[in-house]
């Protein structure tokens, strides 16, 4: 099998632009002569006086007609000086570096002779120049005017071609300029490169690189028969025949062809033996790789030298490596109820049908099996190739013969709310009495038919049952491949409550209490060992019990059970109040109990509105009864508390109308004791708890005015204030 697709093999980087030049328009061969300076992590070695001119530097920064051979331009011109690389982007790549200068001889920096051409072939020549000058460094006057010339051995320029002004960049650029020429007979030739700008002038400094000459010829095009490119992708050992064929333009008096491949993507070319004519026919699938192919073409006998050889564009061969023949049982079983298509065959990759062994016709995978059919897989891969070795896998195909069985299942409900967590794996057994079968649970008939993910419950051991959804569906898998659906139904069942509190008073003064567990139970169960309704706790076993109950239902039962305190309880005792009073409205009472109250109480003060809260707040000044209620029903306690008050003015006018000054409700506090005294501070008069001030000192009235006062009560608290007499 062969898949078919056009694939890039390459992807080029571009760093530089476009070439000034006359550069080849037709065919080039490989690189005959290539001068690119080496690589390195230092600086390189000297050129050597036959070729340049120019001193060579080493180390430090170049002056004036100095060269050097580095990776980098850093560090050899300051600022002045763009930082770059070679032009290929090799860190360690060298190129020649030149702070240029005046020099006889026209300005020539470089001359090197190339040998090894071949005669009658034109040549391209090509290189790489870059104007170095940074212009932030603001010497923009003067600028290369660099020419290049390719003579013979005798001096006869056989080509030259001259780059004009180069115009400084903001980023360094670097430009290939090159020309063609054409040899008669010699195999050698000189490269004369010359720099006519005014030298010793700052701003025509310049870098040089990879020099190359290539041979050039014809066009050479190329195309595959019945394809739409040059790229194939084929399979291992897959039997193809593909034409690869060639179109040259004129140019050769006598063409001569030789196809080559590579299998090391174009680093080295093989001749293949016996290909020189324009076609050939690509049919060796045998080993897995990638492969590039050409024809190179020559002029006459120079199609022997590769030196003088033009080449194609490449075609690109990808061979895909065979896949291993599949593996899985020769004999499979399936079930009805599973509906099985080849995509259920159970192999070991992904696989083409075929119904015979050898040849045969291939099968579509959503073909349905059939019982005792014999089916033929080959592995395939992704790309489409398939193995060589088919494997032979027989069906048989069962009807579902498991006994199932569909059950309702009682569960008490805990909470009485109607929905209840429960391990529905619990009753694989009730079911069916398969034990390695595989069981799955989902909420929906349909689901669990057809295995549908969304509708599987995933926590079967923790689900959470309700009456809503009362059913559970049960996919159940056996051994024979078989699926079928059982049902699980859950029936709720009210668990019995219990009416008892976490805490049982019982009465000091009824030394026994009699607790009820409610009646209607069909069982009942103390921690005591009686099994009666009611049991009797006297004031010798106060303590922690427990009651269970339980109700049938008909097989079912459900039960509860109720764990409780019984505590000691009585009247409470009022110690005393706690009382925050003398103002108008914002006045509070606490009630304190004394140790001997044992209860739970409640608190009021009108006996019907009862608080958990001893304290009373946002209280009128006045008289209140304190009412103290035990919870567990031993009795209730009350008691008289005083919030007092005194008045802000008085008139004794003998009207019988606020003619004497008294704190409110002192007479609850018989030992109160009040001083009175003027605005100067002067004593006046002293009352108790039942006496008051009638506005006279040593029988003379006083004159209307504010009077201070200084209250000290018998619990040694006292208050400073204020009132004032008006006449």
């Amino acid at each position: 099998m062969v898949t078919k697709h056009h694939l890039l093999l390459f992807c080029c980087l571009i760093i530089t632009t476009q070439a000034y030049t006359q550069l080849c328009e037709g065919s080039l061969g490989d690189p005959v002569a290539e001068i690119n300076f080496g690589s390195g992590t230092s600086v390189g070695a000297a050129l050597g006086t036959a070729i340049t001119a120019f001193t060579y530097s080493s180390s430090g920064e170049l002056d004036e007609g100095e060269y050097t051979i580095a990776n980098s331009t850093s560090g050899l011109k300051g600022n002045a000086w763009h930082v770059t690389g070679d032009h290929t982007g090799d860190t360690n790549g060298y190129m020649m570096v030149i702070n240029s200068a005046v020099l006889s001889e026209e300005g020539v920096f470089y001359r090197k002779s190339v040998t090894g051409l071949c005669g009658n072939t034109t040549y391209e020549f090509s290189a790489w120049l870059m104007n170095v000058m940074n212009p932030s460094a603001g010497t923009d006057e003067y600028h290369p005017d660099v020419t290049f010339r390719v003579s013979d051995t005798s001096g006869n320029i056989l080509g030259s071609y001259n780059t004009g002004d180069i115009q400084q960049t903001a980023t360094g650029t670097w430009v290939q300029y090159g020309f063609f020429f054409t040899l008669d007979s010699d195999t050698e030739v000189v490269i004369t490169i010359l720099n006519t700008a005014p030298s010793a002038h700052p701003g025509n400094d310049i870098v040089l690189d990879d020099i190359t000459f290539k041979p050039c010829g014809p066009t050479i095009t190329n195309s595959i028969d019945n394809e739409s490119g040059t790229n194939l992708v084929v399979c291992q050992d897959a039997i193809v025949d593909y034409t690869f064929k060639t179109e040259i333009s004129a140019g050769y008096s006598d063409p001569r062809f030789q196809w080559q491949f590579s299998d090391d993507y174009g680093d080295s070319w093989n001749d293949i033996a016996g290909e020189t004519t324009t076609d050939f026919h690509f049919t060796d699938t045998s080993t897995a790789g990638d492969y590039l192919y050409r024809v190179s073409v020559a002029n006459g006998d120079n199609i022997n030298s590769t030196t003088c050889r033009i080449a194609s564009d490449e075609y690109y061969v990808e061979v895909l490596e065979k896949p291993e023949a599949l593996v899985g049982e020769s004999e499979q079983f399936f079930c009805t109820t599973q509906y099985p298509t080849l995509q259920n065959i159970e192999v070991s990759s992904s696989a083409i049908w075929y119904d015979t062994l050898n040849d045969g016709n291939i099968i579509p995978e959503t073909t349905s099996l059939v019982d005792g059919n014999t089916y033929y897989g080959a592995q395939e891969t992704v790309n489409g190739c398939e193995s060589e070795e088919r494997i032979a896998i027989t069906v048989q195909i069962v009807t579902p013969s498991l006994a199932l069985n569909d059950i309702t299942i009682d569960v008490c409900d805990t909470d009485n709310d109607e929905v209840e967590l429960v391990d529905v794996t619990a009753y694989e057994s009730e079911l069916s009495n398969c034990t390695d079968c595989q069981y799955s649970y989902y909420s929906t008939h349909t689901g669990a038919e057809n295995a549908v993910a969304e509708d599987e419950i995933a926590q079967a051991t923790s689900y959470m049952w309700n009456v809503e959804n009362p059913t559970v569906y049960v996919r159940i898998v056996s051994g024979d491949k078989c699926s079928q659906v059982a049902e699980i139904t859950l029936s709720l069942i009210k668990t019995p409550i219990i009416a008892l509190g976490d805490y049982i008073g019982l009465c000091e003064a009824d030394e026994s209490v009699t607790i009820d567990a409610g009646f209607g139970f069909d069982n009942y169960e103390w921690s005591t060992g009686e099994t009666t309704q009611t049991i009797t706790v006297t004031t010798d076993n106060i303590g922690a019990y427990w009651v269970s109950v339980t109700e049938d239902h008909g097989t079912y039962s459900c039960s509860t059970t109720k764990n409780f305190e019984v505590v000691l309880s009585n009247v409470a005792t009022i110690s005393n109040f706690d009382i925050q009073d003398w103002t108008a409205n914002n006045n509070s009472i606490e009630v304190i109990l004394s140790d001997t109250s044992l209860g739970d109480y409640e608190y009021s003060l009108d006996n019907y509105n009862y608080q958990d809260n001893a304290l009373f707040t946002d209280l009128l000044p006045g008289e209140y009864t304190v009412y103290v209620r035990d919870k567990n029903g031993c009795g209730i306690t009350q008691d008289l508390a005083y919030i007092l008050y005194f008045p802000k003015f008085f008139t004794p006018n003998n009207d019988g109308i606020n003619d004497e000054w008294v704190i409110d409700y002192a007479d609850t506090e018989p030992a109160l004791s009040v001083k009175i005294f003027d605005r100067y501070g002067k004593f006046l008069k002293q009352l108790n708890g039942t006496s008051s001030w009638d506005g006279t000192y040593n029988g003379h009235t006083m004159p209307a005015s504010d009077y201070w006062f200084v209250v000290t009560r018998d619990d040694g608290t006292s208050l400073n204030g204020h009132f004032t007499l008006k006449r």
